[in-house]
């Protein structure tokens, strides 16, 4: 019973040793698992702002190609515009001497009539 009894003594303290490095090892592993999660957790959501940075690049691409056709459909309607301004001038012009020369033909009307 003398030797069971130290001997048991002596291998209490390594099993409570042997058992704190199993605990430290799960708690390692344990640990080590959390931090996978969340760098998975951290990948998929850098995943979905990649994603979503590409969709909004995309959207920015297509609003700067309408913002182009816009600006050079405004440059047509601009010289359109000026066409007809001019346009408009010209007739504004030609039905002025138009009305010169009813007025002149009306005048001569009235001489002639007079007479």
């Amino acid at each position: 019973m003398n030797g069971g009894l130290g001997e048991l003594m002596i291998i209490h303290p390594i099993q409570i040793d042997v058992q704190k490095l199993e605990i430290e090892k799960l708690r390692k592993g344990k640990n080590k698992a959390e931090e996978e999660l969340e760098l998975k957790a951290s990948l998929s959501k850098i995943e979905k702002m990649k994603k979503r940075i590409e969709k909004l690049e995309t959207a920015l691409q297509n609003c700067e190609i309408r913002v182009e056709y816009l600006e050079a459909n405004e440059s047509c309607n601009n010289e359109q515009v000026h066409y007809f301004q001019n346009q408009v001038r010209c007739r504004d012009h030609i039905m002025g001497e138009a009305v010169v020369q009813i007025r002149e033909v009306a005048d001569h009307i009235q001489t002639l009539a007079v007479q």
